[in-house]
């Protein structure tokens, strides 16, 4: 019976510890999730050192997508792979991060000015090929986008432009972005029988990206179509892009609405949406809103070219309106995350 009793509070104390032990690793993991979290908006509003800080703490707590973003910005501050970087780097590989190991494969010159880089850079890259492929081939289409980068510093175009449509087909919006303006705008891959062709194919993807909410893609979208002569989609998506969270893209709107027609005879021929007539408050107020979130002198140019037509009480109303924009929005960039 004592015997009995013993084995029992000894499961009972067994059980307790393993309840705590994962009680405890699912805070910890919660934890560097925030701290991810917060890492990354500063990091999208460019405030490096705010974001490093986050990052190394999530890092610490094993948080390998934290780790290689706080490589990146030592590797950018530094313009090559410090010793403190490559630790970094190596954590987020180590974790899977397949971009973590594309930095680990460049070459000698982000190595620093000793070129001490030590690891061999053609077992990361083959290991980022095998870790992004398994799960592209599962379907995963962030997968497939690794891949683009994989083939690209390979020199491969032709097998990066493939998994580049693939995500896009698979609904990836980054893709369907990237697709767009990076492959088939920029640099003109693809083969087309004419540009009318090309054209199309470029505002099918940044429609299909823009209508999942993509903001890079709503603004580009809406130049295009403007630049096109389709005002009436155009202005659909200059009333969109207002109410993201991208920069250039609440900049865009705000301005568009103020300015309304009078936008080609401050800016030129072709520069307006073919709105009726200018929408002062509301335009002023998403300017105002933005400015107030960022501290950018940007919005506060744009309202002052158009200072004439501004009398206090629109002002006024602008004010107020403005007070309810952007509330509790960070305002980001969208820097992608192994470009720069």
């Amino acid at each position: 019976m004592m015997w009995d009793l013993f084995l029992s509070r000894t499961y009972i104390g067994v059980f307790v510890a393993f309840i705590a032990f994962f009680a405890q690793a699912e805070t910890s993991d919660e934890k560097a999730a925030e701290l991810f979290k917060e890492g990354y908006t500063f990091y999208q509003q460019y405030y490096s050192p705010n974001a490093f800080g986050k990052f190394k703490q999530a890092a610490q707590l094993g948080h390998a997508e934290a780790a290689y973003y706080a490589g990146n910005i030592l590797r950018r501050n530094h313009t090559y792979i410090t010793e403190e970087a490559e630790k970094f780097y190596r954590q987020a590989a180590e974790g899977g991060d397949v971009y973590a190991m594309l930095r680990l494969g460049q070459d000698d010159k982000f190595c620093g000015t000793l070129r001490n880089c030590d690891y061999d850079r053609e077992k990361w890259i083959s290991k980022a090929l095998d870790t992004a492929l398994s799960r592209a081939e599962a379907g995963d289409s962030d997968a497939m986008m690794e891949l683009f980068s994989v083939y690209w510093a390979a020199g491969d175009r032709t097998s990066a432009l493939e998994w580049t449509v693939k995500a896009a087909e698979h609904g990836n919006a980054f893709a369907q972005y990237w697709l767009a303006v990076g492959l088939l705008d920029e640099r003109e891959m693809g083969f087309y029988w004419t540009d009318a062709g090309r054209r199309a194919d470029i505002l099918k993807w940044l429609k299909a990206s823009a209508e999942q909410g993509f903001p890079k893609a709503m603004l580009k979208l809406a130049l295009e179509l403007r630049d096109g002569g389709q005002l009436e989609e155009a202005r659909y998506w200059v009333e969109a892009m207002g109410k993201t969270d991208y920069y250039d893209a609440i900049l865009e709107s705000g301005a568009a609405i103020l300015f309304g027609p009078d936008a080609e005879s401050l800016y030129g021929e072709g520069s307006g949406y073919g709105f009726a007539e200018p929408r002062p408050v509301e335009g002023a107020a998403i300017l105002l809103a933005l400015h107030r979130q960022t501290g950018k002198d940007a919005p506060l140019k744009m309202i002052e070219v158009y200072r004439d037509k501004l009398t206090p009480e629109i002002m006024a109303r602008a004010e107020a309106r403005s007070k309810e924009l952007l509330v509790d929005t960070p305002v980001i960039y969208y820097l992608p995350k192994f470009g720069i």
